[in-house]
């Protein structure tokens, strides 16, 4: 599954970020590419970030009237620190270009992915606790 987003102002909106979120059984990877909003003409090149469900703090989903937005927040700055617009490792991804029912649906595998790791995280836990 995947779902095509956008980056909201970069760079004090000298650049923007396009990209698709992929939602895996470990973890969501992220693909994205930052150009500069004057021209578009500078392009960086594809660039990755893979988040395991294990350090995802938690998973949002606000839909508004005019906007639809994921907001990620990890548990460590050092997973999304080659992530642009990332200060306080809350991604934070527009959706507008897909439908609700679709944004909806990855919403709910990654909710479900992210209680099923928690589950295997308490399965291990010792008995002597």
């Amino acid at each position: 599954m995947s779902i095509p987003f956008r980056l909201p102002e970069i760079y004090h909106g000298l650049a923007e970020g396009h990209g698709r979120l992929h939602v895996g059984e470990e973890g969501l990877r992220l693909e994205f590419r930052v150009k500069d909003a004057v021209f578009g003409v500078l392009k960086s090149r594809v660039k990755e970030v893979f988040i395991p469900y294990a350090d995802i703090e938690s998973f949002e989903l606000k839909i508004g009237w005019f906007r639809r937005r994921l907001f990620i927040h990890t548990r460590s700055l050092q997973l999304v620190e080659d992530f642009p617009g990332d200060d306080d490792g809350c991604i934070i991804l527009n959706v507008r270009k897909s439908p609700k029912d679709r944004i909806r649906e990855i919403h709910s595998h990654i909710t479900l992915h992210m209680s099923e790791q928690k589950l295997r995280e308490i399965d291990s836990w010792p008995d002597s606790l």
